[in-house]
């Protein structure tokens, strides 16, 4: 029996994405959402925010979808555009990044071509995102000179050493002596204080491209998860980590703290600390102090059917 196709979907490519991977898949691209869409209109941004107006505009105008191409920051934008909208609009997206965290955890593929070719054949799932003061995040906000670290990485440090520039950004935080003590206020009852370099809340298993990092968290459980290490010395810690994360998740090491909540605010305690951006999705977000509130089962997003 012939599936009823959908009028239009919104097609938008960041052509800096994934060494200008978006270009040569967009022909396959509009080739598989022509499977259920009677209109694929495709948009090339060409800078920071395109995405988002875009997707809103997709959403204002009454196209049955949107389908974002780029990393982390772009996806993000995507669904920051639809976030707020009265409609029912999907929302796809061809991982182009460098984490990818969101596609690990809905298991859409790595393989831009192979990601392509699965939007001819799509269902949806529903999933949550977070609001963070007047912005969204879809997978991860995180806290510290380690974010922080990552966040002051050039986009062609990104392109030309991939993971690795990460890593090395993180490792030249760890010995730094940049360490900040955080309040926090958990679903607006129980108030805690922490001193540590990262702080990580989460809406998957996958942060960073660890898949492993926190146990039993889903793309749809209606919580925040919320990460940090007990210990101070981080350094010293990090052997012990590693060998944890053999077969295990990060979060149920030894001398990891997890919290799970709905809402949490989140403010720096030392006097003399400088200004404390928070990372989301990769990119640069707010200055603390932060309220960040889940809103579960807010997005529906395409996903491969198998």
């Amino acid at each position: 029996m012939e599936v009823e196709k959908m009028s239009k979907v919104m097609l938008i490519i960041n052509p800096s994405s994934g060494k200008g991977a978006g270009k040569e898949i967009q022909s396959d691209l509009e080739k598989a959402l022509s499977a259920s869409f009677d209109d694929v209109e495709t948009r090339f941004t060409e800078g920071e925010g395109d995405a988002k107006d875009w997707a809103r505009e997709a959403s204002d105008e009454g196209c049955e979808a949107v389908v974002v191409v780029g990393g982390d920051g772009t996806v993000n934008e995507g669904i920051s555009g639809i976030a707020e909208a009265d409609s029912t609009i999907k929302f796809g997206f061809i991982p182009l990044g460098t984490a990818n965290d969101l596609a690990r955890a809905l298991g859409i593929s790595l393989e831009p071509q192979k990601a392509a070719e699965d939007l001819a054949n799509f269902k949806t799932r529903k999933i949550d995102i977070a609001k963070i003061n007047d912005l969204y995040f879809c997978n991860v906000a995180a806290i510290g000179s380690i974010p922080t670290a990552v966040m002051e990485t050039s986009s062609e440090e990104k392109s030309k050493f991939g993971f690795f520039a990460y890593v090395r950004d993180s490792m030249r935080a760890v010995l730094n002596d940049d360490q900040y003590t955080y309040k926090l206020v958990l679903d607006d009852d129980e108030e805690i204080e922490i001193s540590t370099k990262v702080l990580v809340i989460a809406l998957t298993n996958s942060v960073g491209s660890f898949e492993n990092m926190i146990a039993g968290a889903t793309p749809d459980d209606g919580l925040l998860h919320i990460m940090t290490l007990k210990d101070e010395n981080l350094l010293a810690e990090l052997p012990g980590m590693l060998q944890e994360l053999n077969g295990g998740y990060i979060s149920e090491a030894n001398n990891m703290i997890t919290y799970n909540v709905k809402k949490v605010s989140i403010s720096v305690v030392n006097e003399d600390a400088d200004e404390v951006k928070v990372n989301i999705d990769g990119e640069v977000g707010p200055a603390l102090p932060i309220n960040i509130e889940v809103l579960p089962s807010h997005v529906e997003v395409m996903v491969p059917n198998k």
